[in-house]
């Protein structure tokens, strides 16, 4: 499995290119299709995965979806109310993308496994690939998800990344924003939940 990242729109959100021989499945495509269709080249787009729906997640599903036939796949917690986890791009001045209605991703997407993972959104998903989890807006290097956005629940959050934390230490995470890190650095090191506060049941609001 190939990794490949595109940082695409005004908020520097990583998307990711997954590949396996000459078929790729596309997560979190937030912005800038053209980019990503370029970086795409030949291989075959298989799937268009969003581990959550927030705008800059999202904003260049569409366009993928029309120019590939690739099927597009979110959870339908946030589907149910997509219009009202965007309000904060009416708010920041950023347009709603338009999206077609996404398949539900059940528990396997093409080479990927997928874990419920809510906190940031109520259907955020991460994605478990040979070696590599892609936790969108949920667990960032030495950072998490927030949670004051409309549809997050700090206990859900917390209750995801120790979920996280029991995939193995040598796991890569790749988040929605910012740099690559591991497992075993965010549940060591992680100034906001690490794995000790997994250890002893303890919910931090801070």
């Amino acid at each position: 499995m190939h990794v490949e990242r595109v940082v695409v729109g005004p908020l520097a959100t990583n998307a990711y290119l997954v590949c396996q021989d000459d078929e790729c499945a596309v997560i979190d495509p937030g912005d800038e299709a053209a980019a990503i269709l370029k970086r795409l080249g030949s291989r075959a787009l298989v799937a268009i995965v969003a581990t959550h729906l927030h705008f800059d997640h999202v904003g260049a599903v569409l366009e993928l979806a029309e120019a590939t036939g690739a099927p597009f796949y979110a959870h339908p917690a946030d589907w149910a109310v997509y219009r009202e986890l965007n309000k904060v791009a009416e708010e920041w001045g950023f347009p709603v993308p338009e999206i077609p209605p996404p398949r539900n991703p059940g528990l396997r997407v093409w080479e990927l496994d997928v874990l419920l993972t809510p906190g940031h959104t109520p259907g955020s998903i991460s994605l478990v690939g040979d070696g590599v989890v892609f936790t969108g807006d949920t667990l960032f290097h030495m950072s998490v998800g927030r949670t004051d956005l409309p549809g997050g629940d700090w206990d859900a959050l917390v209750d995801s990344i120790c979920r996280l934390y029991r995939l193995p230490r040598v796991y890569l995470v790749y988040p929605g924003h910012g740099p690559t890190t591991t497992i075993g650095n965010e549940a060591e090191g992680n100034p906001f939940v690490d794995a000790s506060v997994c250890d002893r049941g303890v919910r931090r609001n801070e």
